[in-house]
């Protein structure tokens, strides 16, 4: 064992985290969920249906309640997690008791060597761990070497551009040789009540979930050992270890058209002709977000026909559409922000969903309407016939129409598809 993973180790034996949840269930019933939770998302995972319906799921570096978490909203599965931290498992093992999760196991075993586990998974999620040890690409062909060939990984790192403010104020502590102790916690407080409200840290504090109990500050400015990734540097780390980068977990903060509405606004006309992992970049310069990239990895010889949507032909239509909770729908006259679409009529819905809206015309607010994870777009076409007919459209417009609002959906991974 390395000195950064005993430093490391030690952190998380004293100093528990994430925050442990004592009863899942009320926090679930709370609105507490996982961003790449299959029972969520599966289709976002896995567009085309090739996994099996009771997954095996690794939660590697599962802390104190991801794995208890996962467990819990996928009875049919079985969840396998990890950690280093033994005083973390302990506290995943009390919800396993509490909730009779029976579909759970737990381990204490290192990333780097999850091999002596002797199976494979069809879903790994490596949330915040990864950036943590002390050769990060070691721990990522760890993972991949125990992928199905059909699994997908899900991997958060930390944001280098969203984090600014955050190694800032690291090193401020390490030159004034702050400990992970009641007197470095005591500073941290100081530092962050000191620091001017201009300071690269305070857009981070205003949004961080973890800096209202000890064990998130010492994770966020007293860690021994982390790093950050850019856009471009994600998509190394991802080539560098052999895996096919699927795409990101939620594109919304990736997109172009979320950050500006407007299609004649000539910044996003012009960043609109570069390729996407240049768009994507151009993003984080820009907005200097997001603080966390969380994306999906998968084996390079995996068909992309799996995983790629493609509106630029006829297949679209067959796809089946369903909505990415959580999310919101709403149904109103008096609407303030631009519409996806200005045709036929004007706005009469809203989705809002990861701090991003967007209202909706009459045409996509009945498309929204016949979303139910069963019905395949070319039959929605069918139903909303008479509708584009008011509007005096030709059949080429009404499937032209249908095609924008789709395809800009998939963008902002408000709804997600699964390809026949």
């Amino acid at each position: 064992m390395t000195d950064a993973r005993d430093a490391v180790q030690a952190q998380y034996e004293e100093w528990v985290y994430p925050l442990p949840i004592p009863d899942m269930a009320a926090a679930i019933a709370a609105g507490e969920f996982q961003v790449g939770d299959p029972s969520l998302v599966r289709r976002k995972i896995w567009p085309r249906n090739v996994e099996p319906a009771a997954l095996e799921i690794l939660i590697a570096g599962c802390g104190s309640n991801q794995a208890a978490h996962f467990a819990f909203t996928n009875p049919d599965c079985h969840v396998m997690g990890i950690d280093i931290s033994g005083a973390s498992l302990d506290h995943e093992t009390h919800l396993k008791q509490k909730h009779k999760l029976d579909n759970l196991e737990l381990r204490q075993l290192p990333i780097d060597d999850v091999g002596d586990l002797e199976q494979s998974f069809d879903y790994i999620v490596s949330t915040g761990v990864l950036h943590h040890l002390p050769d990060p690409d070691r721990g990522l062909r760890s993972l991949r070497e125990v992928l199905a060939p059909h699994g997908v990984m899900s991997v958060m790192l930390y944001g280098h551009y969203g984090r600014l403010g955050v190694y800032m104020l690291q090193e401020v502590l390490r030159l004034l040789r702050s400990r992970q102790d009641a007197d470095g916690l005591a500073m941290v407080q100081h530092l962050l009540d000191t620091v001017p409200y201009w300071h690269p840290a305070q857009g981070y504090v205003e949004i961080a979930p973890d800096l209202g109990y000890d064990a998130g500050l010492v994770d966020t400015f007293l860690h021994p050992s982390d790093r950050a990734y850019t856009v471009p540097q994600v998509l190394q780390f991802a080539q560098d270890n052999g895996l096919a980068f699927q795409g990101w977990l939620d594109s919304v903060y990736y997109s172009l058209s979320a950050r500006i509405p407007a299609d004649d606004d000539i910044f996003r006309q012009r960043a609109e002709r570069l390729d996407k992992a240049d768009q994507w970049k151009l993003c984080e310069l820009v907005w200097q977000s997001p603080s966390a990239h969380r994306f999906l990895l998968c084996h390079v010889d995996r068909p992309a026909s799996d995983y790629t949507l493609d509106f630029s032909g006829d297949t679209w239509l067959e796809y089946v559409p369903s909505l990415r909770p959580p999310i919101h729908v709403i149904f109103r006259q008096l609407l303030r922000s631009h519409s996806i679409s200005d045709e036929p009529a004007s706005a009469t819905g809203m989705i809002e969903r990861s701090s991003h809206s967007v209202e909706l015309s009459a045409f996509g607010t009945a498309l929204l309407d016949l979303v139910d994870a069963a019905t395949p777009i070319r039959r929605m076409l069918s139903d909303t016939s008479s509708l584009a007919a008011n509007a005096g459209w030709t059949t080429a417009e009404h499937v032209q129409a249908a095609r924008r609002f789709f395809e800009q959906m998939a963008e902002w991974d408000h709804l997600q598809f699964q390809i026949p």
